[in-house]
């Protein structure tokens, strides 16, 4: 399933760029032909679109093509523009996400297995009934020793089962931390409090 998911991933990645190079060819050609609010409406769909395919390439992994292809590169902040694209498909309506994420560097590999981990964490905070309106914040200490933690949190009573227990997602998250040297994040109540954090190499 693994393997059909990062082909399917690859092959949408691959559709969305030919468009948006083509209409941003389109877009240019017509030049002085339209008008210029709509020249920059129709430049600004084409980059839209560039965006969504670097999200959906680095969702697929470090096997990946293009500007995220292996050995490359993004910062902890990069990783969340793109990823905050696909996280309202796991969580409720009315529950946001606020990021204050640090320009850290990530392994591309690592800035994938993080995506996954952090979606599987959504999930199971749906599942454990979290109640909107409410925001989760999410936030990053500075690297030491070529490693970052990031950190998301949200009031306590914002879940209706805020201690939980071991989920389908949280041993599907564990399996991909795994597989990638990251420490198998768990959402703990501390006070008030419901963190989740998760250990990822910056080297």
């Amino acid at each position: 399933m693994s393997e059909l998911t990062r082909d399917l991933l690859a092959a949408v990645a691959h559709e969305l760029g030919g468009l948006g190079g083509a209409l941003d060819l389109r877009a240019t050609a017509m030049g002085s032909a339209i008008p210029e609010r709509d020249l920059r409406a129709l430049k600004d769909i084409a980059e839209e679109i560039r965006v969504v395919t670097r999200a959906v390439r680095m969702i697929r992994g470090a096997d990946g093509f293009g500007t995220l292809a292996p050995g490359r590169r993004l910062t902890l902040a990069e990783w969340w523009e793109l990823l905050s694209r696909f996280a309202p498909v796991a969580l409720p309506r009315g529950v946001g996400v606020e990021s204050q994420l640090p320009e850290t560097d990530l392994k591309a590999d690592h800035a994938s297995a993080l995506s996954w981990i952090w979606l599987a964490a959504c999930k199971e905070l749906a599942e454990r009934g979290i109640i909107p309106p409410c925001t989760i914040t999410l936030s990053a200490g500075p690297a030491e020793d070529g490693r970052v933690t990031v950190v998301a949190e949200l009031a306590a009573d914002c879940v209706a089962s805020p201690e939980g227990g071991e989920s389908t997602w949280s041993q599907y998250s564990a399996s991909v931390a795994e597989q990638h040297g990251i420490s198998p994040p768990v959402w703990v109540q501390d006070g008030r409090k419901l963190r989740w954090s998760c250990e990822v190499a910056t080297e």
